[in-house]
Formats: structure tokens, C-alpha cells, sequence
């Protein structure tokens, strides 16, 4: 469906920050950009609003959303409570195959020093074990978290001490899954999500 496309195409570029915090999507250059009209483009302008992405002012149009502490606190909550739920459900029924993809996954974090690939082996990681629930609501709720939270958490990652701490926690996380102790990966899970919000804040904060 293409209002749903349009939606996706729309995180994705605001995640990836093609769009700055306060820029207005010009509602005709969108209809040109996907071949639509602006009745189709406002119904995605009202999702993305919806789901935080953008702000829709009277008289102007949509902007652009820039993450406050306030969303990076609710939003890492969020994360760090529905994938230890996740992989509470999925650790005791988990194959060799989905525990040697999550291994393989930790170990092209630990041998890259390129920022931006840690960052994608740490969203397939993540995402990975999101799936592994067979929950679809949850996977569908934290897709849009996790597109919410990597506006800024990329430009984080370019602190080495933040690729360190991370990568300590992931391989505790795989460590307990190997276990097979579903108590222990969910409690680290939401330590992780505790300790990478506290760090995301301190770096928004040195960053005024």
C-alpha cells in the first residue's frame, strides 16, 4: 500500500536524519517525491505525528520532531521492558542455529572498528532477538521505538567508551542465552536498555 510505504520511507529518512529537527515536510514536494496526492500524503503526516516523528502545525504543515530526554527516557524504558520480555518467552525454546546467529552477530561487534557498522550489527542483534518472541505486535512496537531512538543513538556510538560498555553488555546477554537462563537474559536485557539511555542522556547533554 502506498500510504504505508510513504510512512516507512518518512522514518527511515527522519531516523537517519535527512530531515533536521524543526524542517518542514512540504506536503508538494512529497506528492511529487512519491507520485501521490495530499490526501494520501496527509493520512501518512497524521501516522508519523501519531507515532512521534513529526509535529503538524496549523496553518504551516508538518516538522520535523527533536527527541527531548523526556522521549529518550520513555522510550528506552519501553525497549529495555518488551525485549526482556521477548527473550524471556524465547531462551528456553531457542535452537543452536537462532544462539550461533546471535554469537556470530556479537563477534562482528567486537572485531569492527567502524562505528557505523557496530551499529548496524547492533540493530540486527537487537532486532533479531525482537523476532525470536513471534510476537508480531511486540516486534511491530518496538520497530517503531527503535526507529524513534536511533535519531540520535547513531551519533552516539562515535564514542569509543560507548562502543566498549556495549559491547560488555552484549556479550553478557549472550553468555546468559547460551545458559539458557531466561530470568538472568531478561534482567540483563533491561540493564543494557538502563545503562545505554543513561549514556545516550549524558552524550545529549554534553552535546547543548
Amino acid at each position: 500500500m502506498l500510504r504505508q510505504k510513504i510512512i516507512e520511507d518518512l522514518k527511515n529518512a527522519i531516523a537517519r536524519g535527512a530531515f533536521n529537527p524543526g524542517q518542514r515536510l512540504v506536503e508538494a514536494q512529497l506528492c511529487n517525491r512519491y507520485k501521490a496526492g495530499r490526501s494520501v500524503i496527509r493520512e501518512a503526516l497524521r501516522h508519523l505525528e501519531q507515532d512521534g516523528f513529526v509535529k503538524i502545525i496549523p496553518n504551516s504543515g508538518a516538522i520535523a520532531t527533536e527527541l527531548s530526554q523526556k522521549d529518550v527516557e520513555q522510550i528506552y524504558d519501553l525497549m529495555g521492558a518488551l525485549e526482556g520480555l521477548a527473550m524471556r518467552v524465547a531462551t528456553p525454546i531457542m535452537n543452536q542455529r537462532e544462539v550461533a546467529k546471535l554469537e556470530k552477530l556479537v563477534k562482528k561487534m567486537e572485531a569492527t572498528n567502524n562505528p557505523f557498522r557496530f551499529f548496524q550489527y547492533n540493530f540486527e542483534f537487537h532486532t533479531y532477538m525482537d523476532h525470536l518472541s513471534g510476537n508480531d505486535r511486540l516486534i511491530k512496537l518496538m520497530e517503531n521505538l527503535r526507529a524513534q531512538a536511533h535519531r540520535i543513538s547513531l551519533r552516539s556510538f562515535y564514542n569509543p567508551g560507548q562502543i566498549r560498555a556495549s559491547l560488555i553488555e552484549h556479550r553478557k546477554i549472550l553468555e546468559a542465552i547460551k545458559e539458557m537462563d531466561p530470568v538472568k537474559v531478561e534482567s540483563l536485557i533491561r540493564d543494557h536498555y538502563l545503562q545505554s539511555k543513561n549514556r545516550l542522556i549524558k552524550y545529549m547533554n554534553r552535546s547543548l
